[in-house]
This record gives structure tokens, sequence and C-alpha cells, in this order.
């Protein structure tokens, strides 16, 4: 079974927006995400994981509203 991926979007009380992805590897992370952070403005700072320096998985994508 493939590993689930999440992207979680957190809406501060000041207005910052933080975009954190959870089941993604290497560049994907950025890659799905890049929509979002061109919706909300400017990137200000990125933070790499763990998963992002392990190898990159096939992965599918899809919105769900929780």
């Amino acid at each position: 079974m493939a590993e689930k991926a999440e992207i979680e979007v957190l809406i501060g009380p000041d207005g910052t927006v933080r975009i954190k992805t959870h089941g993604l590897r290497g560049e994907a992370c950025i890659e799905e995400t890049r929509s979002l952070e061109q919706a909300v403005g400017r990137v200000e700072r990125r933070e790499k994981t763990r998963e992002y320096f392990q190898q990159a998985s096939s992965t599918r994508t899809g919105v769900r509203n929780r």
C-alpha cells in the first residue's frame, strides 16, 4: 500500500500561513505545495524536513477537506 500524503495548512491569528507536508519525499513536497504558496503570497522561509532528504516515491494527489 502506498504511503498517505497530506498537506496541512495552518493560518495564524496574525494572518501568517504555514504549510506542512506529511508523506511526501524529496522535491515532491515543493512541487505539491507550489500552487498554494503562490495563492497565499510570498514565501518567507522554507524548512526542509527529514522526508525532504529521502528518496522520492511516486504519489497520487487529490484534495480532501476535513
